[in-house]
Protein backbone atom coordinates (compact mmCIF):
# COMPACT_ATOMS: atom_id res chain seq x y z
CA UNK A 1 0.00 0.00 0.00
CA UNK A 2 1.38 3.03 -1.33
CA UNK A 3 0.89 6.41 1.40
CA UNK A 4 2.65 9.66 2.68
CA UNK A 5 4.58 10.20 5.74
CA UNK A 6 6.37 14.04 6.79
CA UNK A 7 9.11 13.78 8.52
CA UNK A 8 11.00 17.43 9.82
CA UNK A 9 14.27 18.59 7.42
CA UNK A 10 16.31 16.87 9.58
CA UNK A 11 13.87 13.52 9.70
CA UNK A 12 12.46 13.78 13.49
CA UNK A 13 9.11 13.15 13.78
CA UNK A 14 7.49 16.65 12.86
CA UNK A 15 4.51 15.62 15.98
CA UNK A 16 6.15 13.29 18.51
CA UNK A 17 9.95 14.92 18.07
CA UNK A 18 12.96 13.09 19.54
CA UNK A 19 16.06 12.42 17.77
CA UNK A 20 16.47 11.75 13.85
CA UNK A 21 14.59 8.14 12.35
CA UNK A 22 17.29 7.85 10.11
CA UNK A 23 20.12 9.23 8.21
CA UNK A 24 18.21 9.53 5.10
CA UNK A 25 19.47 6.71 3.00
CA UNK A 26 16.44 5.24 0.72
CA UNK A 27 14.80 2.79 0.56
CA UNK A 28 14.73 2.65 4.41
CA UNK A 29 12.64 0.46 6.95
CA UNK A 30 10.91 2.36 9.52
CA UNK A 31 11.55 -0.01 13.08
CA UNK A 32 9.04 -1.75 13.50
CA UNK A 33 6.77 -0.98 16.96
CA UNK A 34 3.76 -2.18 18.53
CA UNK A 35 0.90 -1.13 16.23
CA UNK A 36 -2.57 -0.28 18.15
CA UNK A 37 -5.42 -1.69 16.33
CA UNK A 38 -8.46 0.58 17.92
CA UNK A 39 -10.45 2.87 16.36
CA UNK A 40 -8.15 5.36 18.03
CA UNK A 41 -7.33 8.09 15.45
CA UNK A 42 -4.29 9.19 17.31
CA UNK A 43 -2.60 5.78 19.01
CA UNK A 44 0.76 4.13 18.94
CA UNK A 45 2.24 2.94 15.73
CA UNK A 46 3.74 4.85 12.71
CA UNK A 47 1.00 6.71 11.50
CA UNK A 48 0.91 7.81 7.32
CA UNK A 49 -1.36 9.48 5.45
CA UNK A 50 -3.26 8.20 1.80
CA UNK A 51 -2.60 11.63 0.15
CA UNK A 52 0.50 13.80 0.57
CA UNK A 53 -1.84 17.32 1.38
CA UNK A 54 -3.37 15.22 4.19
CA UNK A 55 0.20 14.27 5.43
CA UNK A 56 1.38 17.81 4.82
CA UNK A 57 -1.58 19.40 6.26
CA UNK A 58 -0.90 17.09 9.96
CA UNK A 59 2.61 17.67 10.15
CA UNK A 60 2.64 21.47 9.35
CA UNK A 61 4.24 23.17 6.72
CA UNK A 62 7.15 23.85 8.90
CA UNK A 63 6.98 22.88 12.24
CA UNK A 64 9.97 23.54 13.64
CA UNK A 65 10.90 26.79 11.28
CA UNK A 66 11.92 24.93 8.30
CA UNK A 67 10.08 23.41 5.76
CA UNK A 68 8.76 19.18 6.43
CA UNK A 69 9.79 17.13 3.58
CA UNK A 70 7.10 14.29 2.36
CA UNK A 71 7.87 10.82 1.45
CA UNK A 72 6.30 7.97 -0.11
CA UNK A 73 6.30 5.24 1.70
CA UNK A 74 4.95 1.11 1.50
CA UNK A 75 3.14 -1.34 3.60
CA UNK A 76 3.93 -4.66 2.91
CA UNK A 77 2.02 -5.86 6.92
CA UNK A 78 -1.13 -4.53 7.77
CA UNK A 79 -2.46 -1.85 7.71
CA UNK A 80 -5.26 0.59 9.72
CA UNK A 81 -7.07 3.44 8.03
CA UNK A 82 -8.11 5.36 11.28
CA UNK A 83 -9.60 8.89 10.28
CA UNK A 84 -7.12 10.77 7.88
CA UNK A 85 -4.46 8.23 9.11
CA UNK A 86 -3.26 5.01 8.26
CA UNK A 87 -0.80 3.11 10.90
CA UNK A 88 1.04 0.17 10.87
CA UNK A 89 3.64 -1.29 12.60
CA UNK A 90 6.23 -0.03 9.78
CA UNK A 91 6.90 1.10 6.56
CA UNK A 92 9.50 1.24 3.94
CA UNK A 93 10.60 4.82 2.92
CA UNK A 94 10.36 4.83 -0.87
CA UNK A 95 11.45 8.41 -2.41
CA UNK A 96 10.62 11.85 -1.72
CA UNK A 97 8.66 14.08 -3.04
CA UNK A 98 10.01 16.91 -5.13
CA UNK A 99 9.21 20.33 -4.68
CA UNK A 100 6.73 20.35 -7.76
CA UNK A 101 4.97 17.31 -6.01
CA UNK A 102 4.72 19.21 -2.89
CA UNK A 103 3.75 22.33 -4.23
CA UNK A 104 0.68 20.36 -5.94
CA UNK A 105 -0.38 19.24 -2.26
CA UNK A 106 -0.54 22.79 -1.03
CA UNK A 107 -2.12 24.02 -3.59
CA UNK A 108 -4.94 21.14 -2.54
CA UNK A 109 -4.98 22.70 0.92
CA UNK A 110 -5.43 25.99 -0.83
CA UNK A 111 -8.44 25.02 -2.54
CA UNK A 112 -10.36 23.63 -0.06
CA UNK A 113 -8.84 26.65 3.13
CA UNK A 114 -9.35 30.26 1.11
CA UNK A 115 -11.54 31.39 -1.50
CA UNK A 116 -11.42 29.99 -5.00
CA UNK A 117 -9.96 33.82 -6.40
CA UNK A 118 -7.04 33.23 -4.24
CA UNK A 119 -6.09 30.10 -3.60
CA UNK A 120 -3.60 30.30 -6.77
CA UNK A 121 -2.10 33.38 -5.68
CA UNK A 122 -1.58 31.69 -1.86
CA UNK A 123 -0.60 28.60 -2.93
CA UNK A 124 2.00 30.71 -4.71
CA UNK A 125 3.15 32.46 -1.29
CA UNK A 126 3.07 29.11 0.65
CA UNK A 127 5.75 27.62 -1.84
CA UNK A 128 7.55 31.06 -1.88
CA UNK A 129 7.92 31.00 2.10
CA UNK A 130 8.73 27.17 1.97
CA UNK A 131 11.88 27.72 -0.40
CA UNK A 132 12.67 30.93 1.92
CA UNK A 133 12.21 28.94 5.04
CA UNK A 134 14.75 26.18 3.63
CA UNK A 135 17.38 29.10 3.81
CA UNK A 136 19.38 27.69 0.68
CA UNK A 137 22.12 30.76 0.67
CA UNK A 138 24.52 32.31 4.10
CA UNK A 139 24.94 35.87 3.43
CA UNK A 140 25.14 38.18 6.38
CA UNK A 141 24.79 41.55 4.34
CA UNK A 142 21.82 40.11 2.19
CA UNK A 143 20.17 39.54 5.58
CA UNK A 144 20.38 43.10 7.00
CA UNK A 145 19.83 44.83 3.73
CA UNK A 146 16.13 42.44 3.61
CA UNK A 147 15.46 43.51 7.21
CA UNK A 148 16.36 47.21 6.38
CA UNK A 149 13.26 47.04 3.73
CA UNK A 150 11.06 44.72 6.18
CA UNK A 151 11.26 48.30 8.40
CA UNK A 152 10.93 50.73 6.04
CA UNK A 153 7.61 48.50 4.52
CA UNK A 154 6.13 48.57 7.79
CA UNK A 155 6.57 52.28 8.38
CA UNK A 156 8.77 51.80 11.00
CA UNK A 157 12.49 53.55 11.72
CA UNK A 158 14.41 50.94 13.75
CA UNK A 159 17.95 49.78 13.84
CA UNK A 160 19.11 46.81 13.81
CA UNK A 161 21.26 44.97 15.83
CA UNK A 162 22.95 41.82 14.95
CA UNK A 163 23.47 38.55 17.72
CA UNK A 164 25.63 35.84 17.83
CA UNK A 165 22.99 33.35 17.75
CA UNK A 166 19.27 33.55 18.06
CA UNK A 167 19.68 32.67 22.14
CA UNK A 168 21.53 35.76 22.46
CA UNK A 169 18.78 37.59 21.21
CA UNK A 170 16.53 36.10 23.19
CA UNK A 171 18.52 36.77 26.06
CA UNK A 172 18.83 40.36 25.06
CA UNK A 173 14.92 40.32 24.58
CA UNK A 174 14.73 39.01 27.82
CA UNK A 175 16.74 41.55 29.65
CA UNK A 176 14.73 43.97 28.33
CA UNK A 177 11.67 43.06 29.54
CA UNK A 178 12.85 43.16 32.91
CA UNK A 179 13.97 46.95 32.59
CA UNK A 180 11.78 49.86 33.36
CA UNK A 181 12.22 51.42 29.90
CA UNK A 182 11.10 48.16 28.43
CA UNK A 183 8.15 47.19 30.37
CA UNK A 184 5.41 44.79 29.04
CA UNK A 185 3.53 47.19 27.31
CA UNK A 186 6.27 48.63 25.18
CA UNK A 187 7.54 44.96 24.40
CA UNK A 188 3.74 44.56 23.64
CA UNK A 189 3.65 48.04 21.49
CA UNK A 190 6.82 46.78 19.53
CA UNK A 191 5.52 43.57 18.60
CA UNK A 192 2.67 45.12 17.26
CA UNK A 193 4.20 47.55 15.23
CA UNK A 194 6.64 44.28 13.99
CA UNK A 195 3.70 41.32 13.35
CA UNK A 196 0.83 41.68 11.11
CA UNK A 197 -1.54 43.16 14.22
CA UNK A 198 -4.03 44.24 11.78
CA UNK A 199 -4.56 40.89 10.12
CA UNK A 200 -4.80 39.56 13.09
CA UNK A 201 -8.47 41.46 14.20
CA UNK A 202 -9.59 40.85 10.67
CA UNK A 203 -8.79 36.92 11.27
CA UNK A 204 -10.43 37.13 15.06
CA UNK A 205 -13.44 38.99 12.94
CA UNK A 206 -13.98 36.34 10.88
CA UNK A 207 -13.79 33.09 13.53
CA UNK A 208 -16.77 35.08 15.43
CA UNK A 209 -18.70 34.85 12.30
CA UNK A 210 -21.43 32.27 12.36
CA UNK A 211 -20.65 31.42 8.33
CA UNK A 212 -19.13 32.18 5.99
CA UNK A 213 -18.88 30.62 2.29
CA UNK A 214 -15.99 27.65 2.15
CA UNK A 215 -14.02 29.38 5.17
CA UNK A 216 -11.71 27.36 6.43
CA UNK A 217 -8.70 29.26 6.58
CA UNK A 218 -7.88 28.78 10.69
CA UNK A 219 -6.58 25.21 9.52
CA UNK A 220 -4.38 26.94 7.82
CA UNK A 221 -3.09 29.16 10.35
CA UNK A 222 -2.75 26.18 12.44
CA UNK A 223 -0.49 24.50 9.80
CA UNK A 224 1.83 27.96 9.46
CA UNK A 225 1.65 28.33 13.24
CA UNK A 226 5.31 27.17 14.40
CA UNK A 227 6.53 30.05 16.74
CA UNK A 228 10.14 29.59 14.45
CA UNK A 229 8.26 30.65 11.64
CA UNK A 230 6.02 33.32 13.23
CA UNK A 231 7.09 35.72 10.39
CA UNK A 232 5.77 33.45 7.70
CA UNK A 233 2.69 33.14 9.39
CA UNK A 234 1.97 36.66 9.86
CA UNK A 235 3.05 37.65 6.02
CA UNK A 236 0.27 35.27 4.84
CA UNK A 237 -2.47 35.73 7.18
CA UNK A 238 -1.99 39.78 6.17
CA UNK A 239 -1.76 38.72 2.40
CA UNK A 240 -4.73 36.77 2.41
CA UNK A 241 -6.51 39.15 4.78
CA UNK A 242 -5.09 42.42 2.14
CA UNK A 243 -6.75 39.66 -0.63
CA UNK A 244 -10.27 39.57 0.51
CA UNK A 245 -10.38 43.36 1.01
CA UNK A 246 -10.35 42.98 5.03
CA UNK A 247 -7.66 45.48 5.66
CA UNK A 248 -7.04 48.25 3.67
CA UNK A 249 -3.35 47.52 2.98
CA UNK A 250 -0.58 46.08 0.48
CA UNK A 251 -0.66 42.49 0.10
CA UNK A 252 3.15 42.44 0.62
CA UNK A 253 3.40 44.48 3.54
CA UNK A 254 4.84 41.56 5.75
CA UNK A 255 6.55 39.97 3.24
CA UNK A 256 8.96 42.44 1.53
CA UNK A 257 11.99 42.21 2.67
CA UNK A 258 11.62 39.46 5.43
CA UNK A 259 10.98 36.83 3.22
CA UNK A 260 14.62 37.63 1.32
CA UNK A 261 16.62 37.88 4.85
CA UNK A 262 15.05 34.15 5.86
CA UNK A 263 16.21 33.04 2.10
CA UNK A 264 19.73 34.19 2.54
CA UNK A 265 20.31 32.64 6.41
CA UNK A 266 18.06 34.90 8.79
CA UNK A 267 17.68 32.42 11.84
CA UNK A 268 15.31 34.58 14.24
CA UNK A 269 14.53 38.28 14.50
CA UNK A 270 12.51 39.97 17.36
CA UNK A 271 12.09 43.01 19.15
CA UNK A 272 14.79 43.38 21.66
CA UNK A 273 14.74 46.81 22.83
CA UNK A 274 12.70 50.35 22.21
CA UNK A 275 13.24 50.82 18.50
CA UNK A 276 15.63 47.81 17.86
CA UNK A 277 15.18 44.45 15.81
CA UNK A 278 17.54 42.50 16.87
CA UNK A 279 18.44 39.06 14.51
CA UNK A 280 20.38 36.09 14.22
CA UNK A 281 22.33 33.98 11.43
CA UNK A 282 21.50 30.39 11.14
CA UNK A 283 24.16 28.40 12.32
CA UNK A 284 26.94 27.04 9.17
Amino acid sequence: MIAYKAFTHDLRPPLQGGPPVWDGTLPFDLPPVEVDVSSAECAPGWNACADAAAALRIAGFWPNGRPTRLFRVDASGDVYPRGDKIRAATWCVKEELTEDEVATAIHVLSQQWFAPELSAAMTAEQVAWRAALSRPRRDAAAVAGGLANAISARGLSWRTRQFDNARAAWAARDARDARDAWDAWAARDAWDAWAARDAWAAWDAWAARDAWDAWDAWAARDAWAARDAWDAWAALMHTYAAGMKRIDAPPDKYTVGIRDAYATGLALVIPTGPDELGWAMVDA
